[in-house]
Protein backbone atom coordinates (compact mmCIF):
# COMPACT_ATOMS: atom_id res chain seq x y z
CA UNK A 1 0.00 0.00 0.00
CA UNK A 2 2.86 2.28 1.11
CA UNK A 3 4.19 1.72 -2.65
CA UNK A 4 1.28 1.90 -4.32
CA UNK A 5 0.52 5.78 -2.77
CA UNK A 6 4.22 6.69 -3.02
CA UNK A 7 4.09 5.87 -7.02
CA UNK A 8 0.71 8.37 -6.96
CA UNK A 9 3.34 11.26 -6.47
CA UNK A 10 0.83 12.93 -3.52
CA UNK A 11 -2.01 13.05 -6.58
CA UNK A 12 -5.71 13.68 -3.89
CA UNK A 13 -7.98 12.09 -7.02
CA UNK A 14 -5.51 9.34 -7.33
CA UNK A 15 -5.21 8.50 -3.97
CA UNK A 16 -8.78 8.81 -3.37
CA UNK A 17 -9.66 6.34 -6.02
CA UNK A 18 -7.12 3.85 -4.58
CA UNK A 19 -9.28 4.25 -0.97
CA UNK A 20 -11.93 3.42 -2.50
CA UNK A 21 -11.39 0.01 -4.01
CA UNK A 22 -9.94 -0.87 -0.46
CA UNK A 23 -12.67 -3.63 1.02
CA UNK A 24 -10.72 -3.89 4.46
CA UNK A 25 -10.93 -1.93 7.70
CA UNK A 26 -8.54 0.65 8.07
CA UNK A 27 -7.51 4.13 9.86
CA UNK A 28 -5.15 5.66 8.33
CA UNK A 29 -2.68 9.05 8.58
CA UNK A 30 -0.58 9.78 5.73
CA UNK A 31 2.04 12.29 6.33
CA UNK A 32 3.91 13.99 2.92
CA UNK A 33 7.00 15.88 4.46
CA UNK A 34 8.22 17.25 1.39
CA UNK A 35 4.79 18.99 1.12
CA UNK A 36 3.91 19.22 4.94
CA UNK A 37 0.66 17.68 4.29
CA UNK A 38 -1.20 15.12 5.45
CA UNK A 39 -4.43 12.66 4.80
CA UNK A 40 -6.08 11.22 6.61
CA UNK A 41 -9.69 8.99 7.48
CA UNK A 42 -11.41 6.00 8.21
CA UNK A 43 -12.62 3.43 5.50
CA UNK A 44 -16.56 3.54 4.78
CA UNK A 45 -17.79 1.98 7.48
CA UNK A 46 -15.78 3.46 10.38
CA UNK A 47 -14.37 -0.24 11.66
CA UNK A 48 -11.19 1.24 12.86
CA UNK A 49 -10.81 3.60 15.45
CA UNK A 50 -9.47 7.26 14.33
CA UNK A 51 -9.53 9.87 17.35
CA UNK A 52 -8.56 13.86 16.55
CA UNK A 53 -8.14 16.61 19.20
CA UNK A 54 -7.36 20.10 17.90
CA UNK A 55 -6.49 23.88 20.21
CA UNK A 56 -5.19 27.02 19.16
CA UNK A 57 -1.69 25.59 20.04
CA UNK A 58 -2.20 21.91 18.63
CA UNK A 59 -3.42 19.08 16.20
CA UNK A 60 -3.44 15.32 17.34
CA UNK A 61 -5.05 12.11 15.56
CA UNK A 62 -4.28 8.90 17.74
CA UNK A 63 -6.34 5.46 17.67
CA UNK A 64 -6.89 5.67 21.39
CA UNK A 65 -6.50 8.29 24.03
CA UNK A 66 -7.10 9.72 27.46
CA UNK A 67 -7.65 12.97 26.87
CA UNK A 68 -11.42 14.71 27.53
CA UNK A 69 -11.53 16.70 24.30
CA UNK A 70 -10.76 13.92 22.12
CA UNK A 71 -13.89 13.35 19.23
CA UNK A 72 -14.68 10.63 16.90
CA UNK A 73 -13.50 11.33 13.46
CA UNK A 74 -16.57 10.99 11.68
CA UNK A 75 -16.34 8.12 8.87
CA UNK A 76 -17.61 10.60 6.77
CA UNK A 77 -15.07 11.26 4.58
CA UNK A 78 -11.28 11.75 3.45
CA UNK A 79 -9.77 14.69 5.15
CA UNK A 80 -6.81 16.87 3.94
CA UNK A 81 -4.92 19.45 5.85
CA UNK A 82 -1.81 21.39 4.54
CA UNK A 83 0.18 21.82 8.12
CA UNK A 84 2.05 25.47 6.69
CA UNK A 85 -1.12 27.03 7.13
CA UNK A 86 -3.85 27.43 10.31
CA UNK A 87 -5.07 23.91 11.03
CA UNK A 88 -8.68 25.56 11.46
CA UNK A 89 -9.80 24.72 8.47
CA UNK A 90 -9.63 21.37 6.58
CA UNK A 91 -10.75 19.59 3.37
CA UNK A 92 -13.10 16.91 3.07
CA UNK A 93 -13.83 14.79 0.22
CA UNK A 94 -16.91 13.18 1.22
CA UNK A 95 -17.96 9.25 1.30
CA UNK A 96 -21.59 9.23 -0.44
CA UNK A 97 -24.66 8.77 1.55
CA UNK A 98 -27.87 8.38 1.38
CA UNK A 99 -29.27 8.33 4.76
CA UNK A 100 -28.86 11.10 7.44
CA UNK A 101 -26.08 10.14 10.52
CA UNK A 102 -25.74 12.55 13.17
CA UNK A 103 -22.23 14.35 13.08
CA UNK A 104 -21.76 12.74 9.47
CA UNK A 105 -21.27 15.87 6.82
CA UNK A 106 -20.64 18.94 9.24
CA UNK A 107 -19.50 22.33 7.98
CA UNK A 108 -17.53 22.29 11.25
CA UNK A 109 -15.29 20.14 13.87
CA UNK A 110 -15.84 21.89 17.37
CA UNK A 111 -13.19 20.64 20.68
CA UNK A 112 -14.27 21.29 23.96
CA UNK A 113 -10.71 21.63 25.41
CA UNK A 114 -9.84 21.33 29.02
CA UNK A 115 -6.70 19.97 30.68
CA UNK A 116 -8.35 19.36 34.33
CA UNK A 117 -6.21 16.33 35.68
CA UNK A 118 -9.91 14.31 35.70
CA UNK A 119 -10.33 15.05 31.84
CA UNK A 120 -13.28 12.41 31.92
CA UNK A 121 -15.07 13.88 34.47
CA UNK A 122 -17.87 15.79 32.32
CA UNK A 123 -18.69 18.63 34.91
CA UNK A 124 -15.19 19.74 35.49
CA UNK A 125 -15.05 19.53 31.76
CA UNK A 126 -17.97 21.91 31.38
CA UNK A 127 -17.10 24.46 34.19
CA UNK A 128 -13.35 25.18 32.38
CA UNK A 129 -14.16 24.18 29.03
CA UNK A 130 -12.36 26.29 26.05
CA UNK A 131 -13.63 26.12 22.13
CA UNK A 132 -12.20 25.36 19.19
CA UNK A 133 -13.37 25.21 15.77
CA UNK A 134 -12.33 23.77 12.40
CA UNK A 135 -14.11 24.75 9.32
CA UNK A 136 -14.27 21.87 7.16
CA UNK A 137 -14.52 22.64 3.07
CA UNK A 138 -16.77 19.42 2.28
CA UNK A 139 -16.02 18.77 -1.11
CA UNK A 140 -19.11 16.21 -2.82
CA UNK A 141 -18.36 12.81 -3.48
CA UNK A 142 -18.05 12.69 -8.08
CA UNK A 143 -17.41 9.91 -9.60
CA UNK A 144 -19.09 6.55 -10.07
CA UNK A 145 -20.29 4.76 -6.93
CA UNK A 146 -18.20 1.27 -6.39
CA UNK A 147 -20.71 -1.32 -6.24
CA UNK A 148 -19.39 -2.23 -2.60
CA UNK A 149 -20.40 1.00 -1.57
CA UNK A 150 -24.08 0.74 -2.44
CA UNK A 151 -26.14 0.12 0.35
CA UNK A 152 -29.37 1.31 -0.83
CA UNK A 153 -32.11 -1.73 0.88
CA UNK A 154 -34.51 -3.41 -1.66
CA UNK A 155 -37.95 -2.81 -0.25
CA UNK A 156 -39.46 -4.57 -3.63
CA UNK A 157 -42.07 -7.18 -3.20
CA UNK A 158 -40.40 -9.30 -5.42
CA UNK A 159 -40.86 -13.10 -5.58
CA UNK A 160 -37.78 -14.75 -5.35
CA UNK A 161 -36.56 -18.68 -4.52
CA UNK A 162 -35.41 -19.13 -1.46
CA UNK A 163 -33.31 -21.83 -1.92
CA UNK A 164 -31.79 -19.47 -3.99
CA UNK A 165 -31.36 -17.13 -1.13
CA UNK A 166 -29.87 -19.42 1.37
CA UNK A 167 -27.52 -20.35 -1.25
CA UNK A 168 -26.02 -16.93 -1.61
CA UNK A 169 -25.66 -15.96 2.27
CA UNK A 170 -23.98 -19.32 2.18
CA UNK A 171 -21.26 -18.75 -0.47
CA UNK A 172 -21.02 -14.69 0.75
CA UNK A 173 -20.58 -15.10 4.29
CA UNK A 174 -18.13 -18.34 3.99
CA UNK A 175 -16.45 -15.72 1.43
CA UNK A 176 -16.24 -12.73 4.12
CA UNK A 177 -14.67 -15.01 6.58
CA UNK A 178 -12.17 -16.81 4.74
CA UNK A 179 -10.78 -13.87 3.65
CA UNK A 180 -10.79 -12.71 7.16
CA UNK A 181 -9.15 -15.25 8.97
CA UNK A 182 -6.91 -16.06 5.69
CA UNK A 183 -3.81 -14.50 6.42
CA UNK A 184 -3.04 -14.39 10.44
CA UNK A 185 -0.09 -14.76 12.63
CA UNK A 186 -1.55 -17.49 15.36
CA UNK A 187 -4.99 -18.71 16.10
CA UNK A 188 -8.54 -17.15 15.91
CA UNK A 189 -11.08 -16.67 18.80
CA UNK A 190 -15.38 -15.81 18.45
CA UNK A 191 -16.61 -13.34 20.75
CA UNK A 192 -19.12 -16.17 21.39
CA UNK A 193 -22.46 -15.76 23.21
CA UNK A 194 -24.01 -18.51 22.07
CA UNK A 195 -26.39 -16.77 19.61
CA UNK A 196 -27.15 -16.95 15.63
CA UNK A 197 -24.86 -14.43 14.45
CA UNK A 198 -21.59 -15.83 16.13
CA UNK A 199 -23.01 -19.24 16.00
CA UNK A 200 -22.53 -18.89 11.96
CA UNK A 201 -19.09 -17.32 12.10
CA UNK A 202 -18.13 -20.31 14.23
CA UNK A 203 -19.25 -22.97 12.03
CA UNK A 204 -17.75 -20.69 8.39
CA UNK A 205 -14.62 -20.34 10.08
CA UNK A 206 -14.70 -23.77 11.18
CA UNK A 207 -15.10 -24.67 7.48
CA UNK A 208 -11.31 -22.63 6.69
CA UNK A 209 -9.35 -23.83 9.60
CA UNK A 210 -7.81 -27.01 11.30
CA UNK A 211 -6.70 -25.57 14.02
CA UNK A 212 -8.49 -24.77 17.54
CA UNK A 213 -10.78 -22.03 17.46
CA UNK A 214 -11.43 -20.09 20.91
CA UNK A 215 -15.24 -19.27 21.86
CA UNK A 216 -15.15 -16.70 24.52
CA UNK A 217 -18.05 -16.76 26.54
CA UNK A 218 -18.13 -13.79 29.25
CA UNK A 219 -20.06 -13.68 32.15
CA UNK A 220 -20.46 -11.44 35.43
CA UNK A 221 -21.85 -11.91 38.73
CA UNK A 222 -21.54 -11.00 42.52
CA UNK A 223 -21.00 -14.93 43.25
CA UNK A 224 -20.10 -18.25 41.66
CA UNK A 225 -23.57 -19.07 41.21
CA UNK A 226 -24.23 -16.21 39.15
CA UNK A 227 -21.78 -17.11 36.07
CA UNK A 228 -23.63 -20.52 35.26
CA UNK A 229 -27.17 -18.64 35.30
CA UNK A 230 -26.39 -16.46 33.52
CA UNK A 231 -27.92 -15.83 29.85
CA UNK A 232 -25.90 -16.12 27.73
CA UNK A 233 -23.39 -18.41 29.24
CA UNK A 234 -26.35 -20.87 29.05
CA UNK A 235 -27.20 -20.06 26.04
CA UNK A 236 -22.93 -20.29 25.08
CA UNK A 237 -22.78 -23.88 26.82
CA UNK A 238 -25.56 -25.59 24.71
CA UNK A 239 -24.38 -23.98 20.89
CA UNK A 240 -21.42 -25.14 21.68
CA UNK A 241 -22.25 -28.48 22.29
CA UNK A 242 -24.36 -28.48 18.69
CA UNK A 243 -21.67 -26.51 16.77
CA UNK A 244 -19.10 -29.45 18.27
CA UNK A 245 -21.50 -32.39 16.78
CA UNK A 246 -21.93 -30.23 13.19
CA UNK A 247 -18.44 -29.49 13.30
CA UNK A 248 -16.68 -32.52 14.36
CA UNK A 249 -12.98 -31.98 12.70
CA UNK A 250 -12.28 -28.94 13.93
CA UNK A 251 -11.25 -28.58 17.57
CA UNK A 252 -13.76 -25.79 18.95
CA UNK A 253 -12.61 -24.58 22.73
CA UNK A 254 -15.49 -22.83 25.67
CA UNK A 255 -13.27 -20.51 27.17
CA UNK A 256 -15.26 -19.38 30.28
CA UNK A 257 -14.63 -15.97 31.44
CA UNK A 258 -15.94 -15.10 34.55
CA UNK A 259 -15.70 -11.57 36.25
CA UNK A 260 -17.08 -10.67 39.67
CA UNK A 261 -18.20 -7.48 40.28
CA UNK A 262 -15.22 -5.79 42.41
CA UNK A 263 -13.17 -7.12 38.94
CA UNK A 264 -14.70 -4.97 36.98
CA UNK A 265 -15.34 -2.00 38.94
CA UNK A 266 -11.48 -1.74 39.24
CA UNK A 267 -10.65 -2.53 35.64
CA UNK A 268 -13.06 -0.33 34.43
CA UNK A 269 -11.85 2.74 36.73
CA UNK A 270 -8.16 1.97 36.08
CA UNK A 271 -7.74 0.96 32.73
CA UNK A 272 -11.38 0.89 30.58
CA UNK A 273 -12.87 3.93 30.49
CA UNK A 274 -9.92 5.24 28.60
CA UNK A 275 -10.28 2.80 26.37
CA UNK A 276 -13.96 4.06 25.95
CA UNK A 277 -13.16 7.40 25.55
CA UNK A 278 -14.51 9.97 24.27
CA UNK A 279 -17.96 7.81 24.64
CA UNK A 280 -19.49 7.79 27.77
CA UNK A 281 -22.87 6.56 27.97
CA UNK A 282 -23.95 3.39 29.75
CA UNK A 283 -24.80 1.94 27.10
CA UNK A 284 -21.12 2.50 25.91
CA UNK A 285 -19.92 1.29 29.51
CA UNK A 286 -21.52 -1.91 29.29
CA UNK A 287 -20.82 -3.16 25.98
CA UNK A 288 -17.28 -1.62 26.16
CA UNK A 289 -16.34 -3.13 29.19
CA UNK A 290 -17.96 -6.96 28.51
CA UNK A 291 -15.65 -6.86 25.29
CA UNK A 292 -12.13 -6.04 26.79
CA UNK A 293 -13.14 -8.59 28.95
CA UNK A 294 -14.20 -10.89 26.93
CA UNK A 295 -11.32 -10.24 24.21
CA UNK A 296 -8.62 -10.13 26.86
CA UNK A 297 -8.62 -13.26 28.58
CA UNK A 298 -5.48 -15.17 27.83
CA UNK A 299 -5.22 -19.04 25.94
CA UNK A 300 -2.83 -20.74 27.92
CA UNK A 301 0.15 -22.24 25.25
CA UNK A 302 -1.52 -20.45 22.29
CA UNK A 303 -1.04 -17.33 20.96
CA UNK A 304 -4.77 -16.16 20.07
CA UNK A 305 -4.05 -13.14 17.09
CA UNK A 306 -7.69 -12.49 15.66
CA UNK A 307 -10.99 -12.02 16.94
CA UNK A 308 -14.04 -12.68 15.21
CA UNK A 309 -17.71 -11.20 15.83
CA UNK A 310 -21.14 -11.39 14.70
CA UNK A 311 -21.52 -7.18 14.52
CA UNK A 312 -23.60 -6.40 11.33
CA UNK A 313 -26.12 -9.30 11.08
CA UNK A 314 -28.58 -7.53 13.14
CA UNK A 315 -28.33 -4.33 11.19
CA UNK A 316 -28.62 -6.18 8.23
CA UNK A 317 -31.52 -9.09 8.68
CA UNK A 318 -33.65 -6.51 10.83
CA UNK A 319 -32.78 -8.31 14.51
CA UNK A 320 -33.21 -5.84 16.56
CA UNK A 321 -37.06 -4.93 18.40
CA UNK A 322 -36.16 -0.82 16.70
CA UNK A 323 -36.83 -2.93 13.16
CA UNK A 324 -40.13 -4.35 14.37
CA UNK A 325 -41.70 -0.99 15.86
CA UNK A 326 -40.66 0.37 12.19
CA UNK A 327 -42.53 -2.26 10.21
CA UNK A 328 -45.30 -2.15 12.17
CA UNK A 329 -46.16 1.74 12.53
CA UNK A 330 -44.96 2.78 9.18
CA UNK A 331 -44.13 0.01 6.80
CA UNK A 332 -41.52 -1.59 4.16
CA UNK A 333 -39.99 1.54 3.02
CA UNK A 334 -39.17 3.12 6.57
CA UNK A 335 -37.58 -0.15 7.47
CA UNK A 336 -35.59 -0.49 4.87
CA UNK A 337 -34.15 3.59 5.53
CA UNK A 338 -33.44 2.42 8.83
CA UNK A 339 -31.57 -0.06 7.99
CA UNK A 340 -29.58 1.80 5.62
CA UNK A 341 -28.97 4.17 8.17
CA UNK A 342 -28.31 1.79 10.56
CA UNK A 343 -25.46 0.73 8.22
CA UNK A 344 -24.25 4.22 7.49
CA UNK A 345 -23.77 5.20 11.22
CA UNK A 346 -22.38 2.20 12.91
CA UNK A 347 -19.02 3.60 13.09
CA UNK A 348 -20.88 5.93 15.60
CA UNK A 349 -22.73 3.05 16.83
CA UNK A 350 -20.59 0.68 17.59
CA UNK A 351 -17.10 0.23 15.57
CA UNK A 352 -14.95 2.69 16.92
CA UNK A 353 -15.47 2.09 20.63
CA UNK A 354 -15.11 -1.72 19.99
CA UNK A 355 -12.23 -1.40 17.97
CA UNK A 356 -10.50 0.18 20.99
CA UNK A 357 -11.31 -1.96 23.77
CA UNK A 358 -10.51 -4.69 21.63
CA UNK A 359 -6.93 -3.92 19.94
CA UNK A 360 -6.08 -2.96 23.53
CA UNK A 361 -5.54 -6.88 23.45
CA UNK A 362 -3.20 -7.08 21.10
CA UNK A 363 -5.92 -8.89 18.94
CA UNK A 364 -7.13 -7.39 15.98
CA UNK A 365 -11.06 -7.65 15.50
CA UNK A 366 -12.75 -8.92 12.67
CA UNK A 367 -16.60 -8.42 11.67
CA UNK A 368 -17.58 -10.86 8.56
CA UNK A 369 -21.08 -9.74 8.60
CA UNK A 370 -19.72 -5.92 7.57
CA UNK A 371 -17.80 -7.13 4.72
CA UNK A 372 -18.49 -4.30 2.06
CA UNK A 373 -19.09 -6.49 -0.97
CA UNK A 374 -21.26 -8.92 1.17
CA UNK A 375 -23.58 -5.60 2.84
CA UNK A 376 -23.77 -4.57 -1.42
CA UNK A 377 -25.37 -7.98 -1.95
CA UNK A 378 -27.40 -8.82 0.72
CA UNK A 379 -28.59 -5.16 0.71
CA UNK A 380 -30.16 -6.63 -2.79
CA UNK A 381 -32.12 -9.18 -1.59
CA UNK A 382 -35.44 -7.76 -0.27
CA UNK A 383 -35.52 -7.19 2.97
CA UNK A 384 -39.29 -9.08 3.11
CA UNK A 385 -37.28 -12.06 2.51
CA UNK A 386 -34.52 -11.50 4.94
CA UNK A 387 -36.86 -10.78 7.69
CA UNK A 388 -40.65 -11.99 8.51
CA UNK A 389 -41.53 -9.42 11.14
CA UNK A 390 -45.41 -10.53 11.15
CA UNK A 391 -44.07 -13.92 13.21
CA UNK A 392 -43.29 -13.84 16.47
CA UNK A 393 -39.44 -13.26 17.89
CA UNK A 394 -37.15 -15.34 17.69
CA UNK A 395 -39.31 -16.74 14.14
CA UNK A 396 -39.26 -14.04 12.42
CA UNK A 397 -36.34 -11.42 12.56
CA UNK A 398 -33.63 -12.85 10.61
CA UNK A 399 -35.43 -15.44 9.09
CA UNK A 400 -33.09 -15.98 6.55
CA UNK A 401 -30.24 -16.39 8.46
CA UNK A 402 -32.13 -18.96 10.20
CA UNK A 403 -32.85 -20.87 7.58
CA UNK A 404 -29.10 -20.86 6.23
CA UNK A 405 -28.40 -22.12 10.28
CA UNK A 406 -31.27 -24.78 9.59
CA UNK A 407 -29.70 -25.97 6.32
CA UNK A 408 -26.17 -26.68 8.23
CA UNK A 409 -27.61 -28.53 11.40
CA UNK A 410 -27.87 -25.55 13.09
CA UNK A 411 -31.33 -26.34 14.53
CA UNK A 412 -31.57 -24.99 17.62
CA UNK A 413 -29.26 -22.11 17.26
CA UNK A 414 -31.61 -21.26 14.65
CA UNK A 415 -34.43 -20.66 16.98
CA UNK A 416 -32.72 -18.36 19.25
CA UNK A 417 -33.81 -14.86 20.26
CA UNK A 418 -31.70 -12.08 20.31
CA UNK A 419 -30.31 -10.76 23.55
CA UNK A 420 -28.39 -7.64 23.85
CA UNK A 421 -24.52 -8.24 25.60
CA UNK A 422 -25.31 -6.30 28.38
CA UNK A 423 -28.48 -8.73 29.27
CA UNK A 424 -26.77 -11.57 27.96
CA UNK A 425 -23.71 -11.52 30.12
CA UNK A 426 -25.49 -9.89 33.00
CA UNK A 427 -23.25 -6.96 33.20
CA UNK A 428 -25.93 -4.24 33.17
CA UNK A 429 -26.61 -5.67 36.77
CA UNK A 430 -23.59 -5.18 38.24
CA UNK A 431 -23.77 -0.63 37.54
CA UNK A 432 -23.94 1.36 40.50
CA UNK A 433 -27.40 2.27 40.54
CA UNK A 434 -30.51 2.18 37.59
CA UNK A 435 -29.32 4.24 34.32
CA UNK A 436 -31.00 4.61 31.21
CA UNK A 437 -28.38 3.36 28.16
CA UNK A 438 -28.18 6.92 27.17
CA UNK A 439 -27.32 8.74 30.18
CA UNK A 440 -24.13 9.65 31.29
CA UNK A 441 -22.45 6.42 32.87
CA UNK A 442 -21.12 7.68 36.40
CA UNK A 443 -18.86 4.75 36.59
CA UNK A 444 -16.89 5.87 33.64
CA UNK A 445 -16.56 9.68 34.39
CA UNK A 446 -16.58 10.21 38.55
Amino acid sequence: MAKAIESLDWNIDAILELFSDIRGEFALILFNKSKNEIIFGRDRLGRRSLLISASSESFCLVSVGANGNLIELPADGIYHMNLNSDWSKIKRYNYPADTEVENHGNNELIFINNFDDSPLDVEKVLSNASEFTITVDAIPYSKKLPEHWNFQQNVSDTSTNQGEEIALVDELLNEAVSRRIKYRKGNIGILFSGGLDCSLVVYYAAKNVSDVIYLFSVAFGKSEKDFAACPDRKTAESSYLELCQVCPTVKLELVRINIFKDELEDKRRNHIRYLINPRVSVLDDSIGSALWFASSFPVELERCSVLLSGLGADELFCGYSQHRRIHDREGIGALGADVQNMIERIAERNCGRDDRVISDSGREYRMPFLDLDFISAISKIPISKRCNLKLDRGVGEKSLLREVAKSKGLVSISGLEKRAIQFGSRIAKMANGKQKGDFISRDLVS
